[in-house]
This record gives structure tokens, sequence and C-alpha cells, in this order.
């Protein structure tokens, strides 16, 4: 299997997503066959030692927490977890770039990798399952069953870090990288997973800080991962302050097949035309086709075409810079034009905003160009050149 087929496909970081939670699994199992005595000797030394550092906090009340409490803990740790994983890589999967899936899997990844050593060589055994402690595993009061599920893939002394809280800060970190809609309600619930391995008897505060600690080194890691895959294998191009590499014209065919373009690119010639090339050129780079009008216009009508692009389009990429509203004024401006159709059939409009462009007040647009101005845009930054294409990506609809 290529190193291609992995890295630079979504089936193929789907597998290796596969493969580490088996490895999991069968390192878990493997573990457990080779524990001895001095190992849970070790695991005791090590709570004594954070049971200390805590204070010597005892949970003897937990017991009387009320059963709902118990309820909820008990959903964010065993069960909200899973399907907060699922439903963040269901989202990212869906997205026309490979880039924020790949961050996604590398960064569960790399936080295996920086943990296993620690799981290995570094024992420490769950809060409750310490004596000295006081504390009982609360979940217990629902069901005894629900810890023996976990089992398999999660040993008694496999508490430093916590997965937990490093997976949940995982999704928090890129929901938020990527301005994912619900990436509040994330927050929330990925909070609540947190909160649950302390309140049901399960980690220790080392645990959860050193936890937070391996998701934010995870989570830059697959960043780095991210970008070199980027430059080595999804061909890049560079480009300099407003000036993008063309890429080589199409091989003309016999029989062309017209593919039809994720995003219409509308720009004012004497103000955006250089920016709307590395549009085209970074969403290209990105695997998003774009239709621009001096690359994809043949001979033929060009009015026609360009308002039949905009309905095959479900993006419509604004490009403002100060000034570029000021002719709209006028019936037979193609901007105007543009921008009405855009509206008129319900595009998704993404406006990318130049030099601090500001929208005129409402009063002042043509009516069939009003509500432009309420939709969310970009600024463009050449210098947070990848970060402004990432939001501009994200804000893209696939169908």
């Amino acid at each position: 299997m290529s190193k291609l087929f992995l890295l630079n496909s979504k089936n193929g970081l789907g597998l290796l997503l596969v493969a580490l939670f088996a490895f999991n699994y069968a390192e878990t199992q493997l573990e457990e066959q080779f524990k001895g005595d001095s190992t849970y000797l070790q695991g005791f030394q090590t709570a004594q030692a954070f049971q200390e550092m805590e204070g010597g906090a005892l949970f003897k009340s937990q017991h009387l927490a009320p059963l709902w409490s118990v309820a909820g803990f008990s959903f964010s740790y065993f069960l909200l977890l899973p399907i907060l994983l699922f439903a963040i890589a269901a989202s990212l999967w869906k997205t026309p770039s490979i880039r924020p899936f790949r961050i996604f899997t590398f960064s569960l990844i790399n936080n295996y990798i920086l943990s296993l050593p620690f799981f290995i060589f570094f024992p420490v055994p769950e809060r409750w399952a310490y004596p000295d402690s006081g504390a009982i595993l609360l979940s217990d009061l629902l069901s005894t069953q629900l810890i023996e599920w976990l089992r398999p893939i999660s040993g008694l002394d496999n508490c430093f870090p916590s997965i937990h809280v490093s997976f949940s800060m995982l999704v928090i970190l890129i929901s938020y990288h990527y301005s994912l809609k619900y990436r509040h309600s994330v927050f929330c619930l990925g909070l609540s997973i947190i909160l649950s391995t302390f309140a049901l008897g399960i980690h220790w505060g080392p645990d959860m800080i050193f936890g937070l600690v391996t998701s934010v080194l995870s989570f830059t890691l697959a960043l780095n991962i991210d970008q070199r895959c980027a430059e080595n294998i999804d061909q890049p191009v560079t480009q300099s302050n407003f000036t993008a590499i063309p890429t080589p014209p199409p091989k003309v065919t016999s029989t062309p097949i017209r593919q039809k373009n994720l995003v219409f690119i509308s720009y004012r010639r004497d103000q955006g035309s250089e920016v709307a090339r590395i549009v085209q050129t970074e969403m290209g780079r990105r695997g998003i086709s774009c239709f621009l009008d001096v690359e994809n216009l043949g001979a033929e009508h060009f009015g026609n075409r360009l308002l039949n692009e905009i309905e095959a389009a479900p993006n419509f990429i604004l490009i403002l810079s100060p000034g570029s509203l000021d002719r709209c004024t006028h019936p037979e401006d193609w901007l105007r034009k543009e921008v009405a159709h855009a509206l008129k059939t319900k595009r998704n409009i993404i406006p990318l905003v130049l030099n601090n462009f500001q929208f005129p007040d409402s009063d002042t647009l043509p009516d069939n160009m009003k509500g432009v101005e309420r939709h969310n845009g970009v600024s463009y930054s050449h210098e947070y050149f990848l970060a402004t294409f990432d939001k501009l990506e994200n804000f893209l609809r696939t169908e």
C-alpha cells in the first residue's frame, strides 16, 4: 500500500484510523499478559504521589451524588466520546479538501504515540482502584458492565495521561480551527466528557492536566505533518504578494469531458484579477475546481455562459476591495448582474474582503443586490495566507 494512498486519500486516512484502534486493542490485551507484581506496586506508589499532589483529597461523599448526575456523567464518559469522534470525522470527511480530515487523523495518531510509553512504563491505576483515595467508580451505581465494556481498549492502569481528556480537547481544537458550525456545542460536550473523568472517580488531576498537554502537542504536530504533506505530496504552487503561478492548460482530447465547478469566482477586473487567479490556483491545489472567466470562457456568448456557470456552481466567491461596488449602480454592470443572479439562485455567497473593504449601506445598493452585505465573509491576508484559505474552504458547500 503506497504512502500516497495513505496520506493523500480519505480512504487511506480512514484505514490509518482503523489500524490505530486495532493496534490499541491488541496492545492493551498484550500488556495485560505481561503485568507482574512490580507493575502494580509501581502504580500504587504513583497513585499515592498523585494523591499527595492533590492535597490528599478524598471522595467520601461521592456515593451521595443524585442518580441523574451519575447517569449524565456516565453517558458522557462511556458513550459521548465515541459519538463525538465519529460526528467530527464525518463532518471533516464531507469537506472538499482532504486536509481537515488528515489533521484529525494524525492528531489522534500522534496523541496515542505520545501516550503509549506512559501506559507501558508509567502505570497509574484509576482513582477508584486505589483504596486510600476513598473513591468509588460512580458508574457502578448504574451498571458494573459499563466499565467492563471499556476495559478491552483501556487498561486499569493506563490512566496517565487521560485519553478521554486529550481526545475531547482535540475535537474542540479542530472544531475551532476550522470554524465548524457546531463548534460551541462541541466545546460544551467535550467539557462534559473532561469533567466526567473526575466526577466518576476515574482520573487523577495530573492525568487530566497531561491529557490537555498531549492534545495540544498532538494537534501542533498534526498541523506540521499536514503542511509537509501539502508541500511534498499535494503538488503545491508557491505564491508571493498577489502573484500566482498559473497551472498548465489541460490537454484537449477528442471527446473533452466538462468538469463541474464547485466555485464561481466573481471579481472586478481592474481591482481583483490577480487575487482571483490566486483563489483559483490555491483552491485547485486543494482539489476544488473553480470557474474563472478568463480561464474557462470559450468562443461563446459570455453573458449566458456566466449566468449558467453561476447556477451550476453551489458556491460564489465575491472578491471585494474598496470601490468594487461603485459601478454597480449601472444596470448593465456585469459584477452587479453576477451578484444579483447568485442571490436569485440562492448560491452560497462568500465575500473575500481585501484592504479593509466595507459594504455600503443597504439603501444605496440596487434592489437586486440587497442582501449580499449580510453574508459572512473572509478577510484576505497575505501574512496569514494558509489560514485565509483554510477558512474560505471551510465556508464552502460540497453540493
